[in-house]
């Protein structure tokens, strides 16, 4: 087995890795080609593939900068073997490799997810100095079982309120005037998303937000839904395509706060669990940070399954200039 960077050749093999190991996040190879090609040039990152002597790609790593909350200092690690070579020291020298890599930066800390329920990984970040900092919560909905008709008077909510839902295919996602309002409810509904402790927002500029969402492969726009008061977009929910058979993934679920407390969210999450359910989709899978007690609440009415959380473990190298170990 040797270390070597990642070729065009690895994306099968990677995303194949990636999905085992971080299985409630499912990507397809397009997914991960779209995702490598479009980080902000001011995104620091880089990937590594373990190949045996046959050729064969059994392990790799990458490290990565949010492009949200960037921040020269802070790096996240995405790390994978496949399960029949566990034990063989591949992750040891994917990390090492990794960390190498990153010595040209002036790290302030290294963050890295896994789920509960799966030891090897939870040991293998804790017996290098990680600790957990942020706990997320994945949810599943089996849509076989869901009755929407239970939910019509929260669909008749919105219709009391004078408050429409329609996609973006509908209000038309071709057009400038409606990608610019898309814009501006998602740069005001985004401060209200938790974020790990320490972590800044930065901010996005259009020109750099609409082709992320445009050009990737899991956009549905006709799954796109937003809250439609008078002319103004007031709310949305969300559902993306997954590589999972007959799965959808869910998207932000947000609300301005000018319009909060009025059951519109639940109301957004009717309706999309309805299309969904239409379309023939079997199950939805949702994530929320574990602080975000009212989203999960709606989730949980709604008949959301919570699957093992998942923790953010992060290992720290300095402080920050204020003093803050956090930053």
């Amino acid at each position: 087995m040797h270390i070597r960077p990642f070729v065009e050749a690895d994306y099968p093999s990677v995303t194949r890795l990636f999905n085992a190991a971080y299985c409630d996040f499912a990507k397809d190879v397009e997914e991960m080609r779209f995702r490598d090609s479009h980080y902000p040039s001011d995104c620091h990152w880089a990937r590594w593939t373990a190949v045996t002597d046959e050729g064969a790609v059994v392990g790799c790593a990458e490290y990565n900068q949010t492009p949200y909350a960037l921040h020269p200092g802070k790096f996240n690690l995405d790390l994978a073997v496949a399960e029949h070579c566990y034990g063989h020291g591949i992750g040891r020298a994917l990390y090492d490799t990794v960390l190498g890599a990153l010595g040209e930066f002036e790290l302030v800390h290294v963050a890295s997810w896994a789920r509960q329920d799966m030891p090897c990984r939870v040991g293998f970040l804790q017996r290098r100095g990680f600790v957990a900092d942020v706990d997320l919560r994945t949810s599943t909905i089996d849509l076989k079982g869901f009755d929407w008709m239970r939910w019509q008077d929260r669909l008749d909510n919105l219709g009391r309120q004078a408050i429409g839902v329609r996609s973006f295919a509908e209000l038309g996602v071709n057009n400038p005037d409606v990608q610019r309002q898309v814009y501006d409810l998602w740069s005001e509904v985004r401060h209200d998303v938790p974020l790990p402790p320490g972590e800044m927002r930065t901010p996005v500029p259009f020109d750099e937000w609409w082709p992320h969402l445009a050009g990737n492969t899991s956009f549905l726009p006709e799954a796109y839904f937003f809250a439609v008061d008078g002319q103004q977009l007031v709310g949305t929910s969300q559902l993306f395509a997954s590589p999972v058979d007959g799965e959808l993934r869910t998207g932000l679920t947000a609300v301005r706060r000018s319009h909060r407390r009025r059951g519109i969210a639940i109301g957004l999450k009717v309706h999309a669990l309805r299309y969904a359910q239409r379309l023939g989709t079997h199950r939805v899978i949702t994530d929320n940070a574990a602080e975000n007690k009212g989203m999960l609440a709606i989730n949980t009415e709604l008949g959301f399954v919570q699957n093992p959380p998942w923790n953010r473990y992060v290992k720290r190298f300095r402080q920050e200039p204020d003093g803050s170990v956090n930053g």
